[in-house]
């Protein structure tokens, strides 16, 4: 009984590496970032990136009714006004950042060392929250999907025919953003359902540290060997003080607005939408406006890295 107990084990551990790994190269190679994806749609009137991040949502959905599961203890939402809050704050850290947790990934695997201090700022946040018995209680009783998943796949299918008049003249982006979302989505899904209440901006202050770290660090090297694969030639960019500095005051920031929500974006974008927690919705919504408005009225240089 015991080997076949290690054999399970290792074959899980092998499959959550493996989705990790995959999920890194996706993210890397689709440019995925909400900064991004804000600062065209608000600088360049270009929406496609963030009609992409919808259909991310959805290829989540369609993972999780394809097993016929949903999170069975995922973490509990926070509050309305707690939500709210770290929403708008995550979103602030973001846009100081310069990118939010799904883009930190795929610019550290670019080489911009400055961004390894976002995580630093984002994981020295969860350590504190997580020693003060801040963090929220695992929830015992399951989710389910508020969308049929005939109803969400005949979404994801307008969505992407929706990004499809709005690419057309870049067939070869759309197709990359479309695999790169479709990665994106079933990957951090199947993660979720093999480890439930994994988060990139919490991940090592939850149960089972060192199982987190080693996912996060198997999703870095997938992003570090999309671009090394891309270019033929990996280059790591040194960081400046001043660059270290906003980096880690943004991961700071991030880490903050994760700990009340609690999670990232990517837990909002493909845990609460997919399940319709309210609060994940409304923390979402804030995250993106308040990213909006400061690119409106402050600007932003954050662009994709890929084509």
């Amino acid at each position: 009984m015991g080997g076949v107990e290690i054999s399970e084990t290792v074959i899980l551990s092998i499959l959550l590496l493996s989705l990790a790994f995959a999920l890194g190269f996706a993210l890397n190679r689709g440019s995925t970032c909400a900064v991004i994806a804000m600062t065209e749609l608000v600088q360049e009137r270009r929406p496609a990136r963030f009609v992409a991040f919808l259909e991310c949502t959805l290829w989540g959905a369609l993972t999780y009714a394809a097993w016929h599961l949903m999170p069975g203890s995922e973490t509990r939402w926070s509050s309305f006004g707690l939500a709210a809050a770290g929403g708008t704050i995550f979103g602030v850290g973001a846009f100081v950042n310069g990118a939010c947790a799904f883009g930190s990934v795929g610019r550290l695997g670019n080489g911009d060392a400055e961004f390894g201090f976002t995580f630093l700022g984002m994981y020295a946040v969860a350590t504190v929250a997580g020693l003060g018995g801040l963090l929220p209680a695992v929830m015992a009783s399951p989710m389910s999907l508020t969308i049929a998943p005939p109803v969400a796949l005949l979404m994801l299918i307008g969505f992407a025919a929706l990004r499809f008049v709005l690419q057309r003249r870049n067939v070869k982006a759309y197709w990359n953003m479309s695999c790169a979302m479709l990665a994106v989505g079933v990957a951090y899904a199947t993660i979720i359902l093999l480890k439930p209440g994994w988060s990139i901006a919490l991940s090592h202050a939850q149960s089972l540290p060192l199982a987190s770290v080693v996912t996060v660090a198997a999703m870095f090297a997938g992003s570090v060997f999309s671009r090394a694969l891309d270019r033929g030639r990996y280059r790591v960019k040194w960081p400046g003080f001043g660059g270290a500095a906003r980096r880690f005051a943004g991961g700071t920031m991030m880490g903050v607005g994760a700990v009340l929500i609690p999670g990232g974006n990517d837990t909002m974008l493909l845990v609460g939408l997919p399940a319709g927690a309210e609060e994940a919705v409304l923390a979402y919504l804030l995250f993106a406006v308040s990213i909006a408005i400061l690119v409106r009225t402050i600007g932003s240089s954050a662009q994709a890295w890929s084509r």
